[in-house]
């Protein structure tokens, strides 16, 4: 099975850095980057040395109910586009050894037994088993460590 990773949209980055309030009902923290570990949610990439950057509290889910988790997410704050992700490749902005994948149905709520710990380097093969497995609609890709939202997967559109 193909599948594709999905940033944040460009109308939510957009919004934020426009200075429009995050999940939570506060403007965005602007931040300069020290160049070790802020990952851009839009871009899928990380934030340099000295580049400018913003701190929102971003829900990713289509509508309010017990599973949409609210967390804090990181974007550049000047405009960036999400880049070529290869063919059964990761975003470049996966660089921790292990993330927590977990799988959600059409109504975005967790399909029970799905998620767990899973290795970078196996990031892929789980993401196809998860897709796979029954009710699976798409894959969140969260911190092992923090558990803070980076992208989901999808089936592609040509699967």
């Amino acid at each position: 099975m193909s599948f594709s990773f999905e940033p944040m949209d460009d109308a939510t980055a957009a919004r934020f850095r426009s200075g429009g309030t995050d999940s939570y009902g506060n403007t965005p923290e602007r931040r300069i980057s020290d160049g070790a570990g802020v990952p851009c949610r839009r871009c899928m990439r990380m934030v340099g040395r000295d580049e400018p950057y913003l701190v929102v509290a971003w829900r990713p889910f289509t509508r309010l109910h017990a599973y949409a988790e609210t967390g804090p997410v990181f974007l550049h704050a000047d405009s960036c586009t999400p880049g070529r992700i290869e063919p059964d490749g990761l975003p470049a902005f996966l660089t921790s050894p292990d993330y927590i994948l977990r799988g959600y149905d059409a109504d975005e709520r967790i399909v029970y037994g799905t998620g767990g710990v899973t290795a970078r380097d196996a990031i892929p093969a789980r993401i196809e088993e998860l897709l796979g497995a029954p009710g699976v609609t798409a894959v969140h890709i969260r911190s092992s460590r923090n558990n803070c939202y980076h992208c989901k997967a999808v089936p592609s559109a040509e699967a």
